[in-house]
C-alpha cells in the first residue's frame, strides 16, 4: 500500500516540470496575486511586473489587476471609515494620530480634497488611517474615488515600469555574471523584508508618539 503511493507521488513529481509549474501560475497564481494587491499594492506591483519581465506573469494584466486591486483596496478602507466613523476613528486612527492632527488632516480635507488625498495615499503608514478619515469625513464618494483614480494609476504605471525593466535587467546582468539570480533573488528578498520590517517598526513609534 504505501509502496504504491509512493509510486504515484513519484510519478506527479516527474510530470510536474518547470513548463506546467509556470503554465499553473500565468492561469492560477493571478487570484492570488489580485488578493495580495488589494492588501499591499505598491511592493506587491513591483514584485509582480519583476515576475512578469521573467515571463511568469503578463506585464499587462499585472497592471490592469495593480490598477483594480489598490482602488478596491481604498474604496474598501473608505467605506469602514464612512460606516464606523466615530467608532473606528476612536479605536483605530487615535491610535496612531494625535487628535489634533486628525483635526488638521481633516481641515486641509475641506481646503484641498485632492491635494490632501495625493499626500496620503503617497505617505508610508498614512493611506490607512488617513484615508478612514477620509471616508469618515464629508468629502463625496464619488470625489474621493475621481482623486483615488488619479494617484493610484500614476502610481501603478510607475511601480510597473519599474519592476519591469529592473527585471529586464536583472535578466541582461545574469547572462555576464555567475550566480547572479541568487544575488539578486536574496537582495529582492531583502528589500521587501527591509520594507515589512520598516512599517511595523513605523506603526509602533507612531502609537508611541500618540500616547505622548
Amino acid at each position: 500500500m504505501n509502496l504504491k503511493y509512493l509510486l504515484s507521488a513519484s510519478s506527479i513529481v516527474k510530470t510536474t516540470s518547470p513548463s506546467s509549474l509556470l503554465t499553473f501560475l500565468q492561469g492560477n497564481g493571478y487570484i492570488l496575486l489580485f488578493i495580495l494587491l488589494i492588501i499591499e499594492g505598491p511592493i506587491i506591483t513591483y514584485v509582480a511586473a519583476f515576475a512578469a519581465s521573467l515571463g511568469i506573469f503578463n506585464i499587462y494584466h499585472v497592471l490592469i489587476l495593480s490598477l483594480l486591486g489598490n482602488l478596491i483596496g481604498d474604496l474598501i478602507v473608505f467605506l469602514i471609515g464612512r460606516l464606523g466613523k466615530k467608532v473606528v476613528i476612536e479605536k483605530y486612527v487615535k491610535s496612531l494620530i494625535k487628535e489634533e492632527r486628525i483635526e488638521r488632516i481633516k481641515q486641509y480635507l475641506k481646503d484641498n480634497t485632492g491635494k490632501t488625498i495625493a499626500v496620503i495615499k503617497l505617505t508610508p503608514l498614512l493611506p490607512v488611517p488617513g484615508l478612514i478619515l477620509v471616508g469618515a469625513s464629508d468629502v463625496p464618494l464619488r470625489k474621493f474615488f475621481f482623486y483615488s483614480s488619479i494617484v493610484t494609476f500614476a502610481y501603478s504605471i510607475s511601480m510597473t515600469l519599474l519592476g519591469f525593466y529592473s527585471g529586464i535587467a536583472f535578466n541582461t546582468i545574469s547572462k555576464y555574471i555567475q550566480y547572479i539570480e541568487f544575488i539578486i533573488g536574496g537582495a529582492v528578498l531583502l528589500v521587501i523584508g527591509a520594507y515589512f520590517l520598516i512599517k511595523y517598526l513605523s506603526k509602533k513609534i507612531l502609537k508611541r508618539l500618540a500616547k505622548l
